[in-house]
């Protein structure tokens, strides 16, 4: 059977950062797939086009036009299509490539998957061009289906399905995670476009210190319930790790293969377990593999310590996220946010004196959140001494408390067009703003920031720390490129 799965273009903003990253989750279910005789191919649109972004109106198509996604279609003569559907934002577009598939054959399987069908799997079944929706972690999932659908059997058994029959929409809720992550093959990345990933250096995070570069995901599930995250619909709330040596194999991979220098670690909760990341840490170090890494997703601020990070240092840190979301202990636990921000201040002032760089991760535009509460997150992002701060407006997205506390308050329509939703700007009014003031304070929390750590920068004692971080021309040249990269989100705002 040739199974072609498809990461469909993107619709950005004009203000929106070009991101060309691998989608590691078509790269995992194609290993699986290939390793049970499947025949694979990853169809990566927006890779195979990033150069040639094409403006529509307001916005932009990043990825291949349409007429050349259905010619690769045709070229491919799949059996069964599954397409990725991270964000509910871009659901369209993957609705669009559903179309292309079923307009080549309305006899192929068109199989959905990510986090958007997986949170609403009925409303994506209502395309007909849809013909079944894998619920959160998928590579099993797709296995077992495509397994059924060869040999005409019950869809009735297979965890995580849904799927129309005799015109009703019947849902297999996902019950079942892989324990052992270790029994995975390694993500396809063959199938993948790497030169593209390389050429394009546009990575989920800001900037690269090296390059070439890659992601990895190291873990998986997060037992804790952030009122605006959604990751549980796709990874459930046990945290899954793989072992240091399984992610340690990895990486030489990375290495031996496609010379990688920079890796990024995109689970959401990369230190969870301090003796694995200790361990990690020791492997790299113990191999005498040269590469530099850091955490774009963010990393949980609780889970460290002094040693891990002197230890993540040595290993190749250079640069840390922090997911602080806020500096007022109220709406952290509205949040529901584990963070002492007493702790929090303490780990980032260890990272910068180990010459780690550090970016804090903050949300403002709760429902209930007021001016003071706002006042209070800028205070902390720069007295608490970060080197960079980003500042994002939260959004109610499928599958998130959120959105029932929004729809509880009348915030947001019942069925909203996640389409229109817009994570860079504000989506709703809120008990104390219009849309208008949240944006507005976003811009002005930006522009705070860059002065007030201007001004701070200016003091001897912590001008040395900065001054610690550039040991090296390559040091140097990422500090330039961050710096020009954060004043570009201070000029779109």
């Amino acid at each position: 059977m040739n199974v072609l799965l498809i990461y469909p273009p993107f619709s950005l903003a004009s203000y929106e950062r070009l991101i060309v990253a691998p989608p590691l989750g078509l790269a995992y279910i194609g290993a699986v797939l290939e390793e049970a005789g499947y025949k694979v191919r990853i169809l990566d649109t927006v890779a195979l086009n990033w150069r040639n972004p094409i403006k529509i109106r307001d916005r932009i198509h990043l990825g291949q036009k349409w007429e050349d996604i259905s010619d690769e279609i045709k070229r491919s003569k799949p059996d069964a299509v599954g397409i990725s559907c991270p964000f509910s934002c871009q659901s369209h577009n993957a609705h669009r490539v559903a179309e292309l598939v079923k307009a080549y054959d309305t006899d192929v399987p068109v199989i959905m998957g990510g986090a958007h069908p997986s949170t609403l799997p009925e409303r994506v079944l209502r395309d007909q061009n849809v013909d079944y929706v894998v619920i959160g972690e998928g590579e099993l999932t797709m296995l077992n289906l495509l397994k059924t659908l060869s040999k005409g059997a019950s869809f009735n058994g297979i965890d995580g399905l849904a799927y129309r029959e005799e015109g009703k929409i019947v849902i297999n809720p996902k019950k079942k995670f892989i324990e052992d992550l270790d029994s995975l093959p390694l993500p396809a990345r063959h199938l993948l476009p790497m030169n593209e990933y390389f050429n394009a250096k546009a990575p989920h995070g800001p900037e690269l210190m090296r390059s070439p570069f890659t992601s990895m995901i190291t873990s998986r599930g997060c037992p804790y319930n952030c009122v605006f995250c959604s990751i549980h619909t796709v990874w459930g709330h046990k945290w899954r790790p793989r072992s240091p040596d399984n992610v340690v194999l990895e990486i030489e991979h990375l290495i031996d293969v496609y010379k990688i220098r920079e890796i990024h670690f995109e689970d959401d909760n990369l230190a969870l377990n301090k003796r694995r990341m200790e361990k990690i840490c020791d492997l790299i170090l113990d191999r005498g593999l040269d590469i530099k890494w850091f955490t774009p997703n963010g990393v949980a601020i609780w889970t460290l310590d002094k040693n891990l990070l002197e230890k993540m240092k040595k290993s190749g840190c250079y640069k840390l996220s922090f997911g602080i979301e806020s500096g007022d202990p109220e709406t952290l636990r509205f949040i529901g946010k584990p963070v002492d921000l007493t702790y929090a201040r303490k780990v980032i002032q260890w990272a910068n004196e180990l010459g780690i760089w550090t970016h804090g991760f903050f949300v403002i535009g709760f429902p209930y959140e007021s001016k003071a509460s706002i006042d209070r997150t800028l205070r902390f992002a720069t007295e608490s001494d970060l080197d960079f701060a980003s500042f994002f407006i939260a959004t109610p997205l499928p599958g998130t408390r959120l959105l029932e506390i929004v729809k509880k308050e009348g915030l947001i329509e019942n069925d909203p067009n996640w389409a229109n939703l817009d994570v860079f700007n504000a989506a709703l009014n809120t008990k104390f703003f219009t849309i208008e003031e949240i944006d507005s304070l976003q811009r002005d929390l930006y522009v705070s920031f860059l002065r007030k750590r201007i001004l701070n920068s200016l003091q001897p004692r912590k001008f040395a720390l900065r001054l610690k971080k550039v040991r090296s021309t390559e040091d140097l040249l990422f500090l330039s490129r961050l710096s020009t990269r954060f004043l570009q989100i201070i000029k779109r705002k």
